[in-house]
């Protein structure tokens, strides 16, 4: 079994794939990498095929590893976080105009649309997180507090989440162009400051 990684050989000769993928990446950590996709035989592995007793625990002719240096995807996710934050605040301020001309139905989609999106922002700073480079306490250290920014969007989105439980589309409105768009930029900064550290 030929183990590739980023098109070189490894030299390594497992006993079949499961080894094949924990031992090059394995190497791929150490170089401070990480392993972004998989060709098992020429065919892509996705996510299931990783959890699947059968097909790890067997052999294959070729293993090919493809990985993206850490700080740089971590700068990448932290960027296209940033600027997912800015299209929901665009989002949100067109929701609360159609509210203001009662147009409740036209708003509504859209605004859940932002929401959706702030929710995979959340999931993409908890991502970015976990691998370590830029953690809280680093990042407190330069002066960004992930923690006051996240704490500030979570209350923005009970408060705004209440207001469209009772339906009270002022509130909804009011809620949308006065007091979130502060919230955004200050999250959408964060993301920027944390984004440099990565790579700093």
């Amino acid at each position: 079994m030929r183990v590739l990684l980023d098109e070189i050989d490894t030299g390594l000769s497992p006993a079949n794939i499961a080894d094949a993928l924990s031992e090059a990446a394995r190497l791929a950590e150490a170089a401070g990498r990480l392993v972004v996709d998989v060709h098992i035989d020429g065919v892509r592995w996705e996510e299931e095929d990783f959890e699947s007793p059968a097909l790890v625990s067997r052999d294959a002719s070729e293993v090919r590893l493809t990985t993206v240096c850490r700080k740089d995807l971590l700068r990448d996710i932290f960027l296209h976080a940033a600027e997912a934050v800015l299209n929901a605040d665009e989002q949100q301020r067109a929701a609360a105009k159609l509210l203001q001309e009662d147009r409740a139905t036209d708003a509504y989609p859209a605004l859940l649309e932002a929401l959706n999106t702030w929710s995979q922002v959340q999931s993409a700073l908890a991502q970015g997180l976990s691998l370590g480079i830029v953690t809280r306490e680093r990042a407190l250290g330069a002066g960004v507090s992930v923690d006051a920014s996240v704490q500030s969007l979570e209350a923005q989105l009970q408060t705004l989440k209440l207001a469209m439980s009772r339906q009270d589309h002022v509130a909804v409105s009011d809620c949308l162009l006065y007091e979130f768009p502060q919230t955004t930029r200050v999250f959408a900064t964060m993301l920027t400051e944390c984004a440099k550290l990565a790579t700093a």
